[in-house]
């Protein structure tokens, strides 16, 4: 998957330009001045999509406050391209609030307009020049982040990702704790969930449960219906196979982090059900964190370098 993230900007004498672009030398001359041009095509704040020949454009138009702009304003746009890529409605709904974030935190920022004039810092004094290339450095970073949180944002999820997201939530792991008992009731189910979850509506609960099919309601005669676990999630603590794996590899390595990843389980084994129980809500904190999960994805295939 290809994408890359721009910031375009409209330079008070040249017009609309590609300000900066990520990944680096990713677009041609050529390329960079089709996109920037399509500021000169909308004349109100706000979200559109683009088509640039194979290559589909999402856009966010919007202005920023300038105290060395003419009228005080800079116009802005920031853009996400996919390359030779099919996307879908939700996708630009994806994008469009990730840009909209990114809007709103470029508008917070009272001195980020310096940074949109870091190639004409001959024109400034010094201290005009080193509040531009440190508000540039920030806006190179937040356009990099922009770029990573799309790309993770639209990437297909794992089984493992959809689950963990689903049961960040307190009451959505309760109740699949709760039927890990044994088959309930859906009236006393009902009863304990409205007493421990009061502000959560269980019957969206329930109906999301049984989407993601990890429970089932069955009816049994004309009046009772029972609700039955179909899928456990079990999230638990194991040591690393990779590390196992680079004994005779990384030896060095070896030799510090053994005794760790061992001395951790006999202290791990000593916890109370409760704290077991607690723990495995943690780790799917973890698990739905992205930045997290991929770091923890990574470092099962192998050890990675600091």
């Amino acid at each position: 998957m290809t994408i890359v993230v721009a910031i375009n900007y409209f330079h008070r004498k040249i017009g609309p330009t590609m300000f900066y672009s990520y990944p680096e030398s990713t677009l041609d001359e050529d390329l960079s001045t089709k996109i920037a041009s399509v500021m000169d095509q909308t004349f109100e704040e706000g979200f559109f999509t683009r088509s640039i020949g194979s290559i589909n454009c999402m856009n966010y138009y919007f202005e920023i406050t300038s105290d060395w702009a003419r009228g005080n304003k800079d116009m802005i746009m920031v853009s996400i391209m996919f390359f030779d890529q099919q996307t879908t409605p939700e996708m630009e709904m994806s994008v469009q609030s990730l840009t909209g974030d990114f809007v709103k935190k470029l508008k917070s920022n009272e001195e980020i307009f310096t940074s949109f004039y870091f190639y004409e810092l001959n024109n400034l004094d010094q201290n005009e020049r080193t509040e531009v290339v440190k508000n540039y450095s920030l806006l190179k970073s937040w356009v990099e982040d922009l770029y990573w949180e799309t790309l993770e944002e639209i990437r297909e999820k794992t089984e493992e990702e959809e689950i963990a997201r689903l049961l960040k939530k307190r009451h959505m792991f309760s109740t699949l704790r709760k039927l890990s008992n044994g088959t309930i009731t859906l009236e006393d189910l009902k009863e304990w969930f409205t007493n421990k979850f009061p502000d959560v509506n269980f019957k969206e609960t329930i109906d999301t449960l049984v989407e993601k099919q990890l429970i089932f309601v069955n009816q049994i005669g004309l009046v009772e219906k029972y609700v039955i676990l179909l899928k456990e999630v079990i999230a638990k603590r194991m040591p690393p196979d990779s590390v196992i794996e680079y004994i005779d590899e990384i030896p060095e390595l070896m030799d510090s982090l053994l005794p760790k990843v061992q001395d951790y389980f006999n202290e791990h084994e000593k916890k109370t059900k409760e704290e077991i129980k607690e723990d495995s809500f943690t780790l799917i904190q973890i698990v739905s964190d992205a930045k997290k999960y991929n770091v923890i994805s990574a470092l099962r295939n192998r050890p990675i370098p600091k």
